[in-house]
């Protein structure tokens, strides 16, 4: 119902527009008004994950504000990081990367001081840290022998250390691998929301490196594996069970971190990108603006593979915010970012409106490279 004012000079009998004015709040009042609906999270046990995703409520949209993103240069570096990268004035923070199989060696338990380590480390510089854990190859070997089940493949890849080495993950929709994964996630959550050194959790699951969403896949008669053919046909994958998985795991991480920021890393996923679109909107709907999206990819180039995920990421940046892990550093890997440049690829970025960047330490530790990095780094403090 709309409702027009009009201009106080065509009242010209006063108690006639106070007796309209009475009449018209009078209509507006009663069970016909229509109120928002509430925006607390649901737990992982009532999400109804497996029913259409709901549009994203009006109330959603404006739920929480832009600037609890987080924002400027991270490190991005192996177990540990140097003082001397961390303590740098145009470093805001550190991205702390750590194995499941460090952090619970039995199902009952925990051991949390690597973590702890690094927060420490971090607050010594009066930085922040983004927190995540890595799933997929680092799930602990008890989790295979409580009953998950297993997927084994070879690790390929020319960048990482782990290259040709048989790996195994559990199944993303295995129900024991997925309960140990919430209790992990609930307990992480009891120890570290609310800590304001953490400024970002990344949302992790089941996947090839345990950190970004794709899964290991073989090339079928020289194509792309698809759900249709190849090992994961065979394990019994279809991708709404791998959607309503990780749509599960969502909810794990909203409930122990009720008030940080989050964001999952988004990937083809078996030469697809519905997962990806499905989960953001799953997390979107549910989460507002607290939630957002995260490229561990990003080069600045636009390729085959990664075309389709622009518009989700750009989607993101406007809703919340996105999230940029550079694919490679310059000063080992210049072929891997555009033109060759650091500067370039986070430029690229910046124009979808990322705040954000993972920058490799072998990058912060390049004295040649400094003054671009800081001046960089000062554009995103800005508001």
């Amino acid at each position: 119902m709309k409702l027009r004012l009009w201009p106080f000079t065509l009242c010209r009998r006063i108690p006639v527009c106070l007796s309209v004015l009475v009449l018209l709040v009078t209509a507006c009042h009663g069970n016909n008004m229509q109120y928002p609906q509430s925006t607390k999270p649901v737990s992982g046990s009532e999400s109804g994950v497996g029913q259409p995703l709901p549009k994203s409520p009006e109330v959603n949209n404006k739920a929480e504000s832009t600037a609890m993103a987080p924002a400027g240069i991270f490190v991005s570096s192996g177990p540990t990081v140097s003082d001397r990268v961390l303590g740098q004035p145009h470093v805001a923070g550190n991205l702390i990367r750590v194995g499941w199989d460090q952090l619970q060696s039995a199902p009952a338990s925990y051991d949390f001081s690597a973590i702890d380590t690094l927060i420490a480390q971090a607050r010594q510089h009066n930085k922040k840290v983004t927190l995540s854990v890595l799933n997929g190859p680092r799930t602990p070997a008890w989790v295979y022998e409580q009953g998950a089940q297993p997927f084994s493949y070879e690790f390929k890849t020319r960048y990482s250390g782990r290259g040709n080495r048989q790996e195994a993950i559990p199944l993303p929709w295995d129900a024991t691998y997925l309960s140990y994964w919430r209790k992990l996630i609930a307990e992480l959550g009891k120890r570290y929301a609310g800590n304001p050194t953490v400024a970002l959790v990344h949302i992790t699951h089941s996947s090839k490196n345990g950190f970004e969403m794709q899964l290991p896949e073989e090339r079928i008669a020289g194509r792309p594996e698809t759900p249709e053919s190849g090992p994961w046909h065979d394990a019994g994958y279809t991708q709404e069970k791998h959607i309503k998985a990780i749509q599960q795991v969502i909810t794990y991480f909203a409930d122990a971190f009720p008030s940080t920021p989050l964001d999952i890393e988004i990937h083809p996923v078996l030469d697809s990108v519905e997962p990806a679109r499905q989960v953001y909107e799953f997390g979107k709907a549910r989460y507002g603006k607290r939630f957002g999206l995260f490229s561990a990819w990003w080069s600045g180039k636009s390729q085959r593979w990664n075309q389709a995920l622009y518009p989700l990421l750009e989607s993101a940046c406007e809703f919340s915010f996105c999230n940029i892990q550079m694919i490679g550093n310059q000063t080992r890997q210049p072929e891997r970012l555009l033109n060759g440049s650091l500067l370039s690829a986070m430029q690229a970025a910046e124009k979808l409106g990322a705040r954000y960047f993972e920058v490799w330490s072998a990058d912060l530790a390049n004295n040649a490279l400094q003054g671009e990095i800081a001046t960089f780094s000062s554009t995103l403090q800005q508001d």
